[in-house]
Formats: structure tokens, C-alpha cells, sequence
């Protein structure tokens, strides 16, 4: 479930808690931020919360991101 985010002019998106972007630099940035807040086993949707805390931490917005599939019965 990818989410995309920009920062100024520029986009990263993280798919799997890897990110990605034609700025290598921002791309970095951020994969260091995510090693250093590790995932919650417990979280339905990673990546969205990634790049929810990245957009906030750098001032960005959320451009697009995969919805959480709806499971009836699944404890969330």
C-alpha cells in the first residue's frame, strides 16, 4: 500500500516502508527516518502513517496513497 508525499517541488513516495524519489537526497532522508521508527505490526496501513509523520515532519502533504482494504471481522 504506497502513499506519495510532496516536499516543495518534489515527490516521495514509500511503498513497503522503502522510499523512493527522483531526489536521491530526500529519498535518504527518509528511509533513515523510517529505520529509526520501525513499523507497528498492528499499524493496517504502514505506509500512509509514514507519510503522514514525513509530510508533517517536513512540512509536506500526502498527493496520493492506497486505502486500506476493509476486512469484516478482522480486529484492527
Amino acid at each position: 500500500m504506497s502513499a506519495t508525499i510532496q516536499i516543495g517541488r518534489y515527490q516521495a513516495t514509500v511503498d513497503h516502508g522503502h522510499w523512493t524519489s527522483k531526489a536521491e537526497p530526500i529519498a535518504g532522508c527518509l528511509n533513515m527516518l523510517a529505520r529509526l521508527r520501525g513499523v507497528s505490526g498492528a499499524d493496517p496501513n504502514p505506509d500512509l502513517h509514514a507519510a503522514m509523520e514525513a509530510a508533517e515532519r517536513f512540512h509536506g502533504e500526502i498527493v496520493s496513497y492506497d486505502p486500506t482494504e476493509y476486512v469484516a471481522g478482522r480486529v484492527y
